[in-house]
C-alpha cells in the first residue's frame, strides 16, 4: 500500500484530518507527522521521523510546516528539497511554498507577470519607510515572513506611524509596507487547486478591528467571484507554482491580490461552502505517484 505523508504542526487540524480521509478514500495509507523532531542522516540518506524513515513515502502534502527558528525553517526546507531530488512527490513544492511565504518575492511575480497588486515597498531604511508611509498616508506593514495576519499593522503618516516603523526595523531589520487600499471591511479568501477555483469566502473583519484572517476573529461568507477576480486567482495560483493555494483578494476601486499562502487551511471554505478541497488536493498526488 502506498504511503502518503501529510505534515502538520497541530494534530487536532482540519485540513490535515481532511486529507487524511481523502487519502484513505482512495486506498493508500496516510502518515501524519510534524518536523519538530527530524534527523536527517547524511552519510546514509535517511531522515528520520519519529523512529520512521520518511524517505520511504511515495508523496509527501504540506500542510504546516509551523513555526521555527531561522536555521530551523532552513533545515525543514531543506529536508523537503532533499525528498523532492530523492523522488518524493512534494505538494506544494518547496520552491512554491517558499515563494508564497515570502511577501516581498510573491509581490515582486505578480508586478512582474501584470497581478494588480496594492503599491509595495520593502526597506531596511528608516527613511525609505517613512518616504513610503508619507506618499501612501495610510498603510499596511507586515512582516515579509508571516502567517495568521500575526504582526499586521495600519499605520498613517504621523508620528506613531513612524514611530512603529522605525520599531519595526530595529527588531526585523526590513519593514514591508503596503498601500492601505479602502474597502468595505471584508477581502476574499480564493481556494485553487490543479488550476481550478474550488471556493470562495468573503473573510469579514470582526467588530472593531480590520484585520479579516479567520485566525484572528474574521467572519466566513460565501463569495461569488467576478470573472476577473477568479481569472486573478488561477493566474496568482500559477505564477507563484502551487498545485493548491488560498489567494486572498481586495475589493477597492478594482480587485487586487494582497497575498498568496501555499499552506491554506481548508476549514473556512467547508464550513462557508460546503465544499471539501482535500479530495481534490490527493487526486492530484494520485495522478502523481
Amino acid at each position: 500500500m502506498k504511503k502518503i505523508g501529510i505534515v502538520v504542526t497541530d494534530p487536532h487540524d482540519w485540513t490535515a484530518s481532511a486529507l487524511s480521509c481523502a487519502v484513505t478514500e482512495r486506498g493508500m495509507e496516510p502518515v501524519t507527522f510534524s518536523f519538530q523532531n527530524t534527523t536527517s542522516d547524511i552519510s546514509s540518506g535517511r531522515i528520520i521521523v519519529d523512529g520512521m524513515d520518511i524517505t520511504s513515502l511515495e508523496a509527501v502534502i504540506v500542510r504546516d510546516l509551523g513555526p521555527a527558528a531561522r536555521n530551523g525553517a532552513v533545515f525543514r526546507f531543506d529536508i523537503l528539497t532533499q525528498l523532492e531530488e530523492m523522488g518524493v512527490v512534494i505538494v506544494n513544492s518547496p520552491s512554491a511554498i517558499a515563494r508564497c511565504a515570502n511577501k516581498y518575492v510573491s509581490s515582486f511575480m505578480f508586478g512582474k507577470n501584470g497581478i494588480p497588486t496594492p503599491k509595495t515597498v520593502v526597506t531596511d531604511s528608516l527613511d525609505g519607510a517613512m518616504d513610503a508611509l508619507s506618499g501612501f498616508g495610510r498603510a499596511v506593514v507586515k512582516p515579509v515572513f508571516g502567517y495568521k495576519g500575526i504582526g499586521v499593522e495600519c499605520v498613517r503618516n504621523d508620528e506613531n506611524g513612524m514611530r512603529k516603523l522605525r520599531d519595526i526595523i530595529e527588531k526585523d531589520g526590513v519593514v514591508y509596507i503596503q498601500e492601505f487600499i479602502p474597502n468595505n471591511g471584508r477581502d476574499i479568501r480564493v481556494f485553487v487547486v490543479d488550476n481550478r477555483v474550488l471556493g470562495a469566502i468573503y473573510r469579514a473583519a470582526p467588530d472593531g478591528g480590520w484585520i479579516n484572517n479567520l485566525s484572528q476573529g474574521g467572519r466566513p461568507e460565501v463569495c461569488t467571484l467576478t470573472e476577473e477576480q477568479e481569472a486573478l486567482s488561477l493566474k496568482a495560483a500559477r505564477v507563484a507554482g502551487t498545485v493548491f493555494a488560498g489567494v486572498d483578494i481586495i475589493e477597492g476601486d478594482r480587485s487586487y491580490v494582497l497575498e498568496i499562502n501555499g499552506t491554506p487551511s481548508g476549514k473556512g471554505i467547508f464550513e462557508s461552502c460546503r465544499v471539501d478541497v482535500a479530495p481534490a488536493i490527493v487526486e492530484y498526488v494520485c495522478g502523481m505517484v
